[in-house]
């Protein structure tokens, strides 16, 4: 018997790393699954998996920059399962740049896809969950959000704005039980990031050097997956408003 059997769960960028071992996090405590992802053929890979652990799963191709979309994936959700318990909103990408050279469509692509995204899944998530009287949302943030880092100011940005996101929930929410809670990882090995090993791309001669990227400073998707797996099996009189996870190694406080 799983924590979540006969619960709904929806998770956004489910085909690689933290979301793919969320989603299968959550089919392993009896969810039922529904997958949002721009890489259809990684996400019916993923789609395969979950289907092999015994549980009801569909894969919805879906990019979260675009409100049609969004409302036709929630309208999925209904259609094939009639209720929605659980959104874990995971969707993002990542976009470096100084300041002063970071473009207008590098922030807004961030930007949209990272907070925009997660708000249209919220907001319809969270007409359904009022309706049916309670769920739970978990919104994948990072610690950028709390202790920013140079040449990352969407990606800072877009996490800030996430925890605001998620305050305004949660508080929203309160009323009609439902959850919402932020989990901010540290550095994570994901599936599509060079090999460990690999050297950085250059950054400029004055640049303080990024720490906390060590080969000991990476975790595993796997390990995320289980923190907001453990969120989200929560009773529904609790709520993890916010976690922190990061390598023992990493800096956090004081971090370059």
């Amino acid at each position: 018997m799983g924590q979540l059997d006969g619960k709904v769960a929806l998770v956004t960028g489910s085909a690689h790393s933290i979301g793919k071992s969320i989603a299968i996090g959550l089919a392993r405590q009896g969810a039922s699954l529904v997958l949002a992802d721009k890489d259809v053929p990684a996400m019916k890979e993923t789609e395969k998996t979950i289907a092999e652990l015994g549980v009801q799963v569909e894969a919805v191709p879906t990019d979260v920059t675009e409100e049609k979309q969004i409302e036709a994936l929630f309208e999925k959700t209904m259609q094939r399962f009639g209720k929605l318990d659980i959104l874990v909103n995971n969707a993002g990408l990542f976009y470096s740049a100084p300041i002063d050279e970071m473009t207008t469509e590098g922030w807004d692509r961030l930007i949209n896809t990272g907070l925009r995204g997660a708000f249209l899944c919220t907001r319809a998530a969270f007409r359904i969950m009022k309706k049916q009287g309670g769920g739970r949302i978990v919104n994948i943030g990072s610690i950028s959000a709390l202790r920013v880092r140079d040449r990352n100011a969407a990606y800072n940005t877009a996490k800030a704005g996430l925890v605001g996101l998620t305050h305004s929930t949660a508080l929203d929410g309160r009323k009609y039980g439902i959850n919402c809670g932020i989990l901010h990882p540290g550095n994570v090995r994901q599936d599509r990031m060079p090999p460990a090993g690999t050297p950085p791309p250059p950054r400029p001669p004055n640049a303080p050097p990024i720490q906390g990227m060590g080969p000991d400073e990476m975790m595993t998707p796997d390990e995320i997956a289980a923190s907001a797996v453990y969120m989200a099996c929560q009773p529904a009189n609790v709520n993890i408003l916010e976690m922190v996870q990061l390598p023992t190694e990493q800096p956090f406080l004081g971090r370059g």
